[in-house]
């Protein structure tokens, strides 16, 4: 049992990123979908796609699921992916960044949970104000 990984964000957000760090690493270690959520999709018809995207999937992996903003409607796509009752097990988090996608890539081998730890420190630890004077933590 593996992880395979589920972008929803807004218009080519995570496209352009999934892309980048696809290109940096020179091959996605771990399978990859994309949902593009524009202005002119509803929730439903969002959710409709994202079911999709997650029987797409090996049955058999779990699923990490990475949207742009908490509580938008990629998010909130993401949230009522959790009630669905298949046996992969789902997390999600929210704020994408290209630092937390690499960190994925990199550690594709992980367990979900440990996946998402990775995840959120490389999207954290990414985070700097340069300037000398001003500390961001």
């Amino acid at each position: 049992m593996g992880v395979s990984l589920l972008l929803i964000t807004h218009d080519d957000i995570g496209s352009s990123l999934l892309n980048t760090a696809t290109n940096m690493m020179g091959v996605s270690p771990i399978t990859c979908k994309n949902l593009i959520i524009t202005a002119q999709m509803d929730i439903e018809q969002g959710y409709t796609q994202a079911s999709q995207l997650c029987s797409e999937l090996d049955e058999n992996d779990d699923i990490l699921i990475i949207t742009d903003i908490y509580g938008s409607t990629p998010s909130n796509i993401a949230t009522k992916l959790l009630e669905n009752t298949s046996k992969q097990q789902k997390i999600i988090i929210t704020g994408v960044n290209l630092p937390m996608l690499v960190k994925i890539m990199n550690y594709a081998h992980l367990s979900l949970p440990e996946l998402a730890q990775k995840a959120c420190s490389g999207a954290n630890d990414s985070i700097f104000i340069v300037d000398n004077t001003i500390n961001c933590r």
